[in-house]
């Protein structure tokens, strides 16, 4: 049984097809691709934890899985009352609570930035005189960015706080501010099983210069020449072990500061805009979505990892920007060119001729990306010089 079936779960619906399981599809939606490609359909919300128990005795499923950070709760509280395999109702909050995540670490000594929960703008207003620097403001348990705001100034916070909150879900109305951590971001791709979590790929970031909470491009290598990834794998290694996630999908954020990686965020599911499911699988070899139906199902053939055999591999996920701020596209040009890459190169535009486009403001709000893949930095540097000077956005 899989819970929702949009444009992130398709790879997931289909490699469950291709490993021979009979897919049923969960989803309070009649009119998305994901049914089409299963088997069944129950057009429930997935987050009505009766309806989807009911529908899983009826089928006698086998597995629960979903991708989707809104149905987390869902699938470990259906594959409780089902007796299916999956990460604990407790250890399903601790990733997807971002204050409960930020207690853990504090107990486990990982780094993160000074924080509070606040339920009222007047909480918030008296962690923001105290640390007295920029802060940035998250809903406890959302996803793409959505009310995620910097906080320079109080009266920022005055205008900005209701949106934040607001953008929490019913089962936890609340927001975390936080000091800002000023660096450079990576995010970093993982797979838990049974020989312990393996930080399968490692991106460097870089932000809209408009909207530093909103990544442009993450840059894929298992190298690097300014960074040590080795100690990044290995915090990152640390904290999913300490949580005692017997199997799953992993994806986080750090922040370098002061020569010193703090976590930003990190949650229980595999990298969106098929971070996971192309990229991961090119740079480690590693399919972690096809291990993780498997486990779910009660296959324990647990794929192994060495980090003294990392290749060369790199791939690069690059988000299109508008230009001049945005207004009616009148033409697009270098889809031809797009069309002569290949195999190595995917993409997908939310936008067409005639429509009007704005600046970016959250990961769910940009117009479009690219995914390139190489064998090498160089081939992969001089790609993407080409992509841009053959693809214009005219307005």
């Amino acid at each position: 049984m899989i819970l929702g079936g949009g444009e992130n779960q398709i790879p997931l619906i289909k490699r469950a097809r291709a490993l021979g399981y009979f897919v049923v599809l969960c989803d309070f939606r009649d009119n998305i691709e994901g049914i089409v490609l299963s088997n069944r359909h129950y057009q429930i919300n997935t987050l009505d934890f009766a309806k989807l128990i009911e529908v899983g005795k009826i089928e006698q499923v086998d597995g629960i899985i979903t991708n989707s950070e809104p149905a987390f709760i869902s699938m470990a509280t259906a594959a409780v009352a089902l007796n299916l395999r999956c990460n604990s109702i407790e250890g399903t909050k601790l990733y997807k609570n971002k204050y409960l995540m930020r207690e853990f670490c504090k107990q486990h000594g990982i780094l993160s930035p000074l924080y509070r929960q606040c339920t009222s703008l007047e909480e918030a207003l008296d962690f923001f005189r105290q640390v007295k620097k920029k802060c940035i403001i998250k809903p406890l348990d959302n996803s793409a960015s959505r009310g995620v705001y910097s906080i320079n100034s109080e009266r920022e916070l005055l205008n900005l706080f209701g949106s934040s909150l607001a953008a929490s879900s019913a089962a936890n109305p609340a927001i975390l501010i936080e000091e800002y951590i000023v660096g450079t971001e990576f995010t970093i791709d993982g797979l838990m099983n049974s020989n312990g979590h393996k930080s399968l790929a490692i991106s460097e970031k870089k932000h809209y210069a408009y909207n530093e909470n909103v990544a442009y491009q993450l840059l894929f290598d298992n190298f690097s020449e300014k960074f040590d990834y080795n100690e990044l794998r290995k915090i990152n290694d640390h904290l999913v072990n300490q949580t005692n996630m017997p199997f799953g999908l992993t994806h986080a954020e750090y922040k370098f500061c002061n020569g010193r990686f703090y976590l930003i965020e990190i949650q229980a599911r595999g990298g969106g805009n098929f971070i996971a499911t192309d990229i991961v699988p090119f740079i480690s070899g590693i399919d972690s979505y096809t291990q993780q139906i498997k486990w779910c199902v009660g296959d324990d053939a647990d794929a192994t990892y060495n980090y003294d055999t990392l290749g060369k591999k790199c791939a690069v996920l690059h988000f299109f920007d508008v230009p001049s701020k945005g207004g009616i596209v009148k033409n697009i040009e270098g889809l031809d060119y797009f069309r002569s890459l290949g195999d190595k190169f995917i993409y997908d535009l939310h936008f067409k001729i005639g429509d009007t486009i704005h600046e970016t403001k959250d990961d769910s709000t940009r117009i479009g990306w690219y995914i390139l893949k190489s064998n090498s930095r160089k081939e992969l540097n001089a790609l993407m010089k080409h992509i841009t000077n053959n693809f214009k956005i005219i307005i």
